[in-house]
């Protein structure tokens, strides 16, 4: 019995620590699949964080994507439109279906429907382009690249591309390679010759370059400027080329002389242009060149005949002083002795023969006038007066009280006369002809003349009006000529107008008149403010 029972004790001993060994087992095996689970969650958290994260990027990239993103199933109805989708086709497939082949241009149906085979055949395409209608904005010209999308069985089940509206770059590139067009069209056909060089080295040329130089396009490209150019005429320009260079200049001018093919030179005016890069580095160099050899023989001719006129001129004008001088001699004695006649005979002379002297005076008398108005015209233009301001109301004024104004005529100044720069002498003549002529030929019982001024542009323009006797139209176009008179008065020479109009000349203006017989003249003319 003793035996028995000592043998269930080690039995249940031997269970007790089995059991206990097993629970030790179950404990060890509790924990690590607890800190298993515990890494499993901490796996999982840190994929989903991961998963959001990317899912967030993707969603930012696909909202902000400038061009057009577009996915699809494989019949054509649009699943996804980005943004940009939206605003390029006008749909927007939230609130209606959209089936993007019923969108294809209807002349590229065809060729799109080739291209979508070979999206399904190669599971991509790219620079694919056609035309496409849009909702809003009419027929856009797009450029695609798409790609299949397959599911697990590698069979396609939807297909998505990047769309680009490339319709006004287009537009842009048609218009610049027409504009390309024009301009080589205007290279070739200008007179000018044109060379696109670049450090020296002849890249492109014009066919008025060539046949200026007798050269054609390709023995051209093999020649440098040097090459063309006399050594002198290289010197200089090589010395604006280093300024240009450096960045100092962008564009020069140089009269040359350029070696033809045939060993003869000649003279061109040539204009240098800088094309830089970015950074404002030389790219190229555009010449213009102009052949002036004739230009500058006739300049050496007509500089030849200025002297030549300078010289006449100033021995015309000392040939009017000469004259002048010598004819008015024999005049002074003539108006000498026919007055010491009047004197010395005044008892023996009846009235007849007074007449004819006193006639005589006069004639004697217009002469000398005559021959002061021809030495005073001639030298209008030659004798250099001090520039300076001029109150033309005080020049008006002083000649108002100078010339002699009968009692029935009144002499008005109704505007603002200006101060302009010139010479004083000059305009007192010019204002004091025209006052006097209107005073002289007054025919009216209460005269009046009127002298006014207004400002058009940088002229200023001047109207010397009167109420006197008028001038036919037919004498309009004569009488600012010289020695061209209208009456027959002793008194008048026939120069006073024409010194008036050489003084505008002077002045680069213009005198003209408007004048009715019986009712008066108005003389108009224009004076710049500077001269």
């Amino acid at each position: 019995m003793s035996s028995e029972l000592e043998i269930l004790q080690r039995a249940l001993q031997r269970e007790k620590a089995a059991r206990k060994q097993a629970e030790q087992i179950l404990e060890g095996k509790s924990r690590e699949l607890y800190q298993l689970t515990q890494e499993l969650k901490g796996a999982n958290a840190k994929l989903e964080d991961g998963l959001t994260e990317k899912t967030s990027e993707l969603q930012g990239v696909f909202g902000n994507l400038v061009d057009a993103y577009v996915l699809m199933d494989i019949s054509g109805n649009a699943i996804k439109m980005n943004h940009s989708a939206k605003e390029l086709f006008g749909y927007d497939i939230n609130q209606e279906k959209l089936n993007i082949i019923t969108l294809i241009y209807k002349e590229d149906y065809e060729y799109a429907m080739n291209s979508f085979q070979e999206l399904i055949v190669k599971g991509s395409f790219s620079n694919y382009q056609a035309r496409v209608y849009t909702k809003h904005k009419g027929v856009r010209t797009v450029h695609i690249n798409a790609s299949l999308i397959l599911n697990k069985e590698n069979q396609p089940i939807a297909a998505q591309g990047i769309v680009r509206d490339i319709t006004e770059e287009l537009k842009q590139k048609q218009i610049f390679e027409e504009q390309k067009k024009q301009l080589s069209a205007i290279v070739e056909n200008s007179s000018l010759g044109i060379a696109l060089t670049q450090f020296g080295k002849i890249l492109q040329t014009n066919k008025a370059f060539q046949d200026l130089l007798g050269y054609t396009q390709d023995e051209l490209l093999q020649r440098e400027v040097k090459d063309i150019s006399l050594k002198e005429g290289y010197v200089e320009s090589e010395n604006n080329m280093k300024k240009m260079n450096d960045g100092e200049i962008d564009n020069f001018s140089v009269n040359k002389r350029y070696l033809k093919q045939d060993g003869t030179v000649f003279w061109a005016k040539t204009n240098v242009a800088a094309v830089r890069n970015e950074d404002g580095s030389i790219k190229y160099q555009v010449a213009l060149i102009e052949d002036i050899t004739e230009q500058l023989e006739f300049e050496k001719q007509r500089n030849r005949l200025v002297k030549n006129l300078e010289k006449s001129n100033k021995e015309l004008n000392d040939y009017a002083h000469i004259v002048s001088h010598d004819l008015k001699s024999p005049l002074r004695s003539m108006n000498a002795l026919l007055t010491w006649l009047k004197e010395d005979y005044v008892d023996v002379l009846d009235d007849n023969a007074h007449n004819s002297l006193n006639m005589l005076l006069k004639k004697v008398d217009k002469m000398d006038h005559l021959i002061s108005g021809i030495l005073k015209y001639s030298s209008i233009d030659k004798v250099d007066h001090p520039k300076q301001s001029i109150t033309l109301r005080d020049i008006v004024t002083d000649i108002i009280d100078v010339i002699h104004i009968p009692d029935h005529i009144t002499i008005k100044i109704i505007t603002e006369l200006p101060v302009i720069e010139g010479d004083k002498f000059r305009l007192q003549q010019l204002f004091q002809n025209l006052i006097g002529n209107a005073v002289k030929y007054n025919d009216k019982e209460q005269g009046i003349i009127t002298v006014s001024c207004e400002q058009k542009d940088e002229f200023w323009e001047f109207a010397i009006a009167d109420n006197g006797a008028g001038i036919s139209k037919k004498y309009h176009h004569k009488i600012f000529q010289i020695f061209q008179t209208l009456d027959n008065k002793n008194e008048s020479t026939g120069i006073g107008l024409s010194i008036v109009k050489k003084i505008v000349d002077l002045y680069d203006g213009k005198i003209w008149l408007v004048s009715k017989e019986g009712v008066g003249t108005t003389f108009y003319f224009t004076l710049k403010s500077k001269i």
